[in-house]
């Protein structure tokens, strides 16, 4: 495998960033025992990780870079990511940490594109469930994508080492730049304005190879890189969606190391819940609304309301009239 993997951390050792990266590449070893694995960090997580025994071993390489200790972690390391392609050499392949590998990587060298991504939710943006709150966040970030067909997800990235794409890798962190002096702090609405100003050089990478825990299920099966993404976790009263998203269960890699999670290095399937409903069309939109949210807030299992027995009164009523 000639393209490097590449993974981005920046951790305060009181999160569980560094958990994750351990998992993850645990995971790619299972597949993929030679590739080239490179960590880009900063100073101070470089700092944190030099404490814990054998874990920037983990690496074939480590780059370090001096950031603004006043930043928040968050920003670092969105800093970092936006200007990977010119802090590393050699073509790579990007990975968020909140990922598990589930087959080998290798054909990644034979892929044409020299950049390129999933879409986010693995869909068009027009079809995006969070359409309108993209559209306002890039706006934020100085871009008109009303008329914008694709958004990309960049947790997991294919960068070739071309001049274009440290050019692109430019624009990209001085747009980041620009999103967080207007409150943004995601990453993906300046990288859709950086595709944009630069022509649209982002091409989609099949979907297997980002595969998005709530949104992939017609890629599961072939799914290449598993990203359970730790972001979109289910509300805690829900219970997690997925073993991961429990940071307690996180945690547990620093007292036991690698043994509790032998199953998901080799089926990440069997982190999810045993009790999920698979939904699509209208109701992932309805999930997304107001009066879904407010109406899940008084949801309690087993209790009844005034409102649910006016509904009941009201089911009853149609039954009778029907």
């Amino acid at each position: 495998m000639k393209t490097k993997i590449l993974y981005v951390l920046v951790t305060t050792g009181e999160d569980i960033y560094a958990e994750q990266a351990f998992l993850s590449v645990h995971s790619l070893r299972r597949h993929e025992k030679e590739a080239h694995v490179t960590l880009l960090t900063d100073r101070l997580s470089r700092d944190v990780l030099s404490g814990r025994e054998g874990y920037l071993a983990l690496f074939d390489e480590v780059v370090v870079r001096d950031l603004d200790p006043a930043l928040s972690p968050m920003i670092r390391s969105r800093i970092l990511k936006t200007g990977m392609r010119n802090a590393v050499d050699g073509d790579f392949l990007f990975i968020d940490t909140d990922t598990l590998i589930s087959r080998p990587l290798r054909d990644i060298d034979e892929l044409a594109e020299d950049l390129a991504a999933v879409y986010d939710l693995h869909n068009p943006l027009e079809a995006h469930t969070h359409r309108e709150a993209i559209l306002s966040l890039c706006r934020r970030v100085g871009l008109d994508a009303s008329s914008e067909t694709e958004y990309f997800n960049s947790g997991v990235m294919l960068v070739r080492d071309t001049p274009a794409n440290h050019a692109f890798f430019d624009t990209w962190q001085a747009f980041y730049q620009e999103g967080v002096r207007a409150g943004v702090l995601s990453d993906q609405p300046s990288l859709a304005r950086a595709n944009a100003a630069k022509g649209h050089p982002v091409r989609p990478l099949p979907d297997a190879w980002n595969c998005q825990a709530m949104s992939g299920v017609r890629y599961l099966g072939e799914a290449r890189i598993f990203h359970y993404l730790c972001t979109n976790a289910a509300p805690k009263e829900n219970g997690p969606l997925y073993r991961l998203h429990d940071k307690a269960e996180l945690g547990r890699v620093r007292t036991e190391g690698l043994a509790p999670f032998e199953d998901l290095m080799e089926d990440p399937l069997k982190g999810f819940a045993s009790s999920t409903l698979i939904l699509s069309g209208e109701d992932l939109f309805f999930l997304r609304t107001r009066r879904y949210r407010w109406l899940r807030g008084r949801f309690r299992r087993g209790k009844s309301t005034p409102l649910e027995f006016l509904l009941k009164v009201w089911d009853h009523l149609r039954g009778a009239v029907r």
